[in-house]
């Protein structure tokens, strides 16, 4: 059962030298860190996903502040609710949160409960959204496709000389929707002919 620290900078608070010192001190098997300006290199791999990789059950990830681990709360608790089902212990020093006790098992709660209410947020303000493009009098979800492409996509799979990508590119169509097609029975093709 390791003890591993994460630090990273934030764009306000470029002191990575004090949290590694807080977080050897604390005792951390090992201390991964990064600056934030890194993390949003899309090419690089973050020491936060390294650091979560190498993590398993029964380990505990030892951070500063709450904001160092994640940069919203949506991804905050997502990441509290993956320590959680594979029974990793999360510790944050200055909010004094430390699940391996009875007390930081509320903290599992109560990110339960925001994760939950963030997903209800989401689809309330989806909703109120389209009804308000209703009202204006646009409808919302993606352009029906043409029969004519659907049958089209349907030709060029089942001649199999064409590869997925092509035929996507080709009819201007991504490829989940290109398989949805293909995979429909020709019952189904018929009856989105006629209707």
């Amino acid at each position: 059962m390791k003890i591993i620290g994460y630090a990273r900078t934030t764009i306000i608070d470029d002191d990575l030298d004090t949290q590694i010192k807080v977080l050897s001190d604390y005792g951390c098997d090992e201390v991964y860190h990064e600056s934030f300006d890194v993390t949003h290199d899309q090419h690089l791999i973050s020491e936060l996903e390294t650091v979560l990789t190498s993590l398993r059950a029964g380990d505990t990830l030892v951070i500063c502040r709450l904001n160092r681990l994640g940069r919203s709360t949506r991804q905050l608790t997502e990441l509290t609710q993956t320590f959680k089902g594979s029974g990793i212990h999360l510790v944050s020093l200055d909010e004094e949160i430390d699940t391996r006790h009875p007390m930081g098992e509320i903290y599992f709660k109560l990110m339960n409960g925001l994760a939950a209410m963030e997903c209800d947020l989401i689809q309330e303000r989806t909703l109120v959204g389209l009804n308000n493009a209703r009202k204006k009098g646009k409808i919302g979800g993606r352009p029906k496709i043409d029969v004519r492409t659907v049958q089209k996509i349907r030709h060029l799979y089942h001649e199999k000389k064409e590869t997925i990508q092509f035929i996507s590119s080709k009819c201007n169509v991504s490829v989940g929707t290109c398989y949805k097609y293909i995979n429909l029975s020709d019952t189904d093709v018929t009856k989105l002919a006629q209707g």
